[in-house]
């Protein structure tokens, strides 16, 4: 769903009610007064929550949340989590955003980079030294619109050395073609919303 930042103080609760489920990581989800304060010269607003619908990969769902936000001086901040179940173990990622990007050429798409702040993961190959408290970790999304036909979608978690190094290197990639906007490695919500608000 696409809407300007002047108006989305108005559907903040509508938002907020329509993310909550009870399989959605704990923790918060939207920090409401940075949202609401508009004359903070946020640009961009970046934010989602749900599951991802990771059958086509044979990997059921992973339950996500994240908000993160630009200013006009360039300054980005936000949170993210994600976690999902596997047969060897439990994937669980906790972070800060270090950069987001969008291109008004391809509107909806994103590009989310942060650092990791917690590795609650059980499973021994996400517990290698690219998964540590520390570590760059970035994802991206899409905002699939509005309506019954409305096609948000999310990646999974990826670490260094996949098509980058770092979180900078990874906002910075392009937001059509291949590898850098592989549609096999997006996937679609299972349920929960993703909006792009520039």
């Amino acid at each position: 769903m696409r809407i300007s930042c002047a108006n989305l103080g108005s559907i903040l609760p509508i938002v907020l009610a329509a993310c909550v489920s009870e399989t959605v990581p704990s923790g918060p989800v939207l920090s409401s007064t940075a949202l609401l304060n508009n004359g903070n010269g946020v640009v961009l607003t970046v934010q989602g929550a749900g599951a991802v619908d990771l059958s086509a990969a044979n990997a059921g769902e992973a339950d996500f949340q994240f908000i993160a936000h630009k200013k006009a001086n360039g300054s980005v901040w936000g949170h993210f989590r994600q976690s999902r179940s596997t047969a060897a173990g439990t994937v669980d990622f906790e972070g800060v955003v270090t950069c987001l990007t969008i291109d008004p050429n391809f509107p909806g798409r994103a590009r989310i980079g942060g650092r990791v702040t917690a590795n609650n993961s059980t499973n021994p190959a996400f517990l290698t030294t690219n998964h540590e408290v520390g570590d760059d970790v970035w994802f991206r999304v899409q905002d699939g619109g509005v309506g019954g036909d409305a096609n948000d979608r999310s990646t999974t978690y990826g670490f260094k050395p996949t098509l980058v190094d770092t979180s900078e290197q990874y906002c910075a990639l392009p937001f059509d073609g291949l590898p850098w906007w592989n549609p096999a490695s997006i996937f679609p919500l299972a349920r929960g919303t993703i909006s792009v608000n520039d």
